[in-house]
């Protein structure tokens, strides 16, 4: 019985299943991805609310602040990294990922919480031991932007000066998850739900998919 249950998908998952099941085959379709393009920022912003609202309600400590201090400082980052280039490299975001601030999307910093939350519970369900935990959210979470890259890219989320991503975006993506996964055990969070997890490896899942069939 208990088997039974732990196979049985709530309706979260199937949301959020459906949702990016329709979006890589509207993407992989030539009449639709104009469409699933202008959908981007809704798609983003329903898919990663229904996880946030599910964590919060699952949470103990202070997992509201650790995600707004992470969604001011990524965006904050983000905003620099535009004007100056000096921490992911050169680059500027297009119109795909909707309202912008700064010349920054608003989803940004959100989509940050996002992969660093599912990366670090992730991370949690292979190790028990801190340093490798850290490590590893770190690892994964760079790993995600390696595929997230390319399909951006053509998808119009945003673009780079240079030909090639530059290492320096990686290295950055591997030191800003480092210290928001160790802020993350700083502030002594505690959350019940696994549906991080699921949301992060749909969407590592979705990129894979893309990055394959899109180049």
């Amino acid at each position: 019985m208990e088997r039974t249950k732990n196979l049985k998908l709530s309706k979260e998952e199937i949301f959020l299943y459906l949702i990016y099941t329709v979006g890589v085959i509207g993407h992989l379709t030539t009449s639709l991805i104009i469409y699933m393009k202008l959908l981007t920022p809704l798609t983003l912003l329903l898919t990663g609310g229904l996880v946030l609202l599910t964590t919060i309600q699952s949470s103990k400590g202070n997992f509201i602040i650790w995600a707004v201090v992470t969604y001011i400082i990524t965006f904050s980052l983000e905003v620099i990294g535009v004007k100056t280039g000096v921490i992911f490299g050169s680059y500027w975001y297009g119109d795909t990922l909707g309202l912008k601030f700064l010349e920054v999307p608003l989803i940004i910093g959100f989509n940050w919480i996002m992969v660093i939350l599912g990366v670090i519970l992730l991370s949690k369900k292979i190790f028990n031991n801190k340093i490798l935990l850290t490590i590893s959210a770190a690892l994964l979470a760079t790993l995600f932007d390696f595929f997230l890259e390319p399909t951006a890219i053509k998808l119009n989320y945003w673009n780079w000066s240079d030909v090639m991503v530059p290492l320096q975006n990686y290295i950055a993506w591997f030191f800003i998850s480092l210290l928001f996964t160790i802020l993350y055990f700083i502030m002594k969070i505690k959350i019940k739900s696994d549906l991080p997890i699921k949301f992060f490896l749909t969407q590592l899942l979705f990129f894979i998919i893309l990055y394959v069939f899109m180049s």
